[in-house]
């Protein structure tokens, strides 16, 4: 999608449809298309003196104009003036370009938002995001391509600015909002895919596609034998069950030599049976989906080189399938880490931290990084506590709380913090070996980030996100979220955006 920001009055703006908002609290306070509603013979004020609008949350209105640049105009309810955000911007964005897609709009126009609270690029930024993130469908594999064609009417987008002053700013962050959503939408993409077209070697080609247009990215692919040779019991006992071989992925990107390296490791289990732990039919169902770690860390890597972020960031990310065969690893098997440490299995279906453990130990042993981070589908119990749109998060670091949660509120991928007290980590001791895999069934998601621990340095700030709940979306559920910019049914690329902020934290201009 184009996306042009110009220096119009909205009245003059060419286009097939011009978007509006009000608050419903200040249906009085419409300054900004004054001259608009001038042109219109009174015709803006008198819909809203009727009722017909209201400027609730969502409402939308359809009118057809004349002696004006637009040919529609679309009137957005934005709710009440104190409940008014940047999600705010990106939800009415999303609204509308769904909309305008529904009656086969090709170009669209917006204002710029110039008497709200919030600053200029990170306006820009929340209107494209909205829009492209709103607009995404995964039509790859329908034989009929009508709702594919259609999702690509929308191709042009124009900002309206009301001064020149704000044109640079306003196009800063369009072309920021556009790298983020465009990374998110990637991410969504690889999680979409099911597991014959998803793979740990599909992925790792997918990730080396990606560095090669880069610029300061390199790349290694650990194969089989190698992940071997360095001791990845753990990693290695979940691939066994597989007939596909497992990957690991290591990509670099050095955007500050000599400055912070910020590690990040994500879970790619390309499908989840469970081992002989089996899932039941209808948990199986959407689990290529275990790989939604993976994808976000990979597509937030992909949004911080292109935007050449002043940071140096690694990440790594272990594939492989979680399957059954005669070889595959049983309850009550002792695995023996690349740290050293023995793992006791409870639990077959605990896989995620079993390769995010030895993932976690190879950062660190090879790439030190100055901060670390997790991110994976981890655990249901994530979705018990906290539902389908807050992350779980649990760290050893509370400013790196902060930079998250703060990332979060941000990108609208908000997260919560749960405690990492040393009580639950007696939930965890074996008889047999250094630690079990899994804790019962009492505090899980944090059970789960008590095993991580035990594999990270001492002393090393780290981070870990649980996105079990917040990765995929399922329809019974986009019921009750209602979140204009997030896909009915499938991945969501959550995590992208969320990651791209928290590193972007580090940076010495932010």
């Amino acid at each position: 999608m184009e996306v042009q920001v110009l220096s119009k009055s909205l009245d003059t703006i060419e286009t097939e449809l011009l978007v509006l908002t009000v608050f419903e609290d200040q249906l009085d306070k419409l300054d900004y298309c004054k001259v608009i509603d001038e042109k219109l013979g009174g015709k803006l004020s008198r819909i809203i003196e009727s009722g017909e609008v209201k400027g609730k949350y969502r409402e939308f209105t359809l009118l057809h104009t004349e002696n004006i640049g637009a040919s529609r105009i679309l009137i957005m309810g934005l709710g009440k003036s104190k409940d008014f955000s940047l999600d705010r911007i990106r939800s009415i964005a999303a609204n509308s370009s769904r909309y305008a897609r529904r009656i086969n709009i090709r170009e669209m126009a917006i204002h710029d938002f110039i008497d709200f609270d919030a600053a200029t690029p990170d306006i820009g930024e929340a209107i494209v995001e909205g829009i492209l993130l709103g607009m995404y469908r995964f039509n790859k594999y329908k034989s009929t391509k009508k709702d594919a064609d259609n999702a690509q009417k929308l191709n042009t987008l124009k900002i309206a600015s009301s001064s020149e002053d704000r044109v640079a700013e306003l196009q800063e962050g369009a072309n920021k909002g556009k790298n983020l959503a465009e990374s998110a939408n990637f991410a969504r993409d690889l999680v979409n895919e099911p597991g014959n077209k998803m793979t740990p070697a599909i992925f790792a080609d997918e990730a080396v596609k990606v560095a090669e247009t880069l610029e300061n990215v390199s790349i290694k692919v650990l194969e089989k034998a190698d992940i071997e040779a360095e001791g990845m019991g753990s990693f290695l006992a979940v691939s066994l069950g597989s007939d596909l071989p497992p990957k690991m992925v290591v990509m670099e990107y050095k955007g500050n030599p000599g400055g912070k390296t910020i590690g990040i490791v994500g879970k790619g289990v390309t499908f989840d049976s469970g081992g002989y732990d089996l899932k039941p039919s209808s948990g199986m169902l959407r689990m290529y989906g275990d790989m939604g770690g993976a994808a976000a860390t990979l597509a937030a890597f992909k949004a911080i080189a292109q935007q050449k972020l002043p940071v140096n960031v690694v990440i790594v990310t272990p594939l492989t399938e979680n399957l059954v065969n005669g070889k595959a690893f049983k309850p009550s098997d002792i695995l023996t880490s690349m740290s050293g440490k023995t793992i006791e299995v409870l639990n077959t279906d605990a896989e995620g931290r079993l390769i995010l453990c030895d993932a976690m130990t190879y950062i660190q042993k090879y790439h030190n990084p100055d901060v670390l981070v997790d991110i994976a589908t981890l655990t249901g119990a994530a979705i018990i506590a906290l539902g389908r749109t807050v992350s779980a998060t649990l760290t050893n670091d509370d400013e790196l709380y902060q930079r998250l949660y703060d990332a979060g509120e941000y990108s609208g991928e908000r997260v919560w913090r749960l405690p990492l007290y040393d009580e639950f980590r007696s939930q965890l001791v074996s008889d047999v070996a250094d630690i079990e895999n899994v804790g019962g069934r009492s505090a899980g998601t944090i059970t789960a980030a008590m095993f991580l621990k035990d594999f990270v340095d001492e002393d090393r700030p780290w981070i870990h996100i649980d996105i079990a709940g917040t990765s995929m979306m399922e329809e019974e559920i986009a019921r009750y979220v209602k979140n204009p910019y997030l896909p009915k049914e499938g991945g969501t690329g959550t995590g992208t955006r969320l990651l791209y902020h928290f590193v972007e934290s580090f940076t010495e201009d932010h």
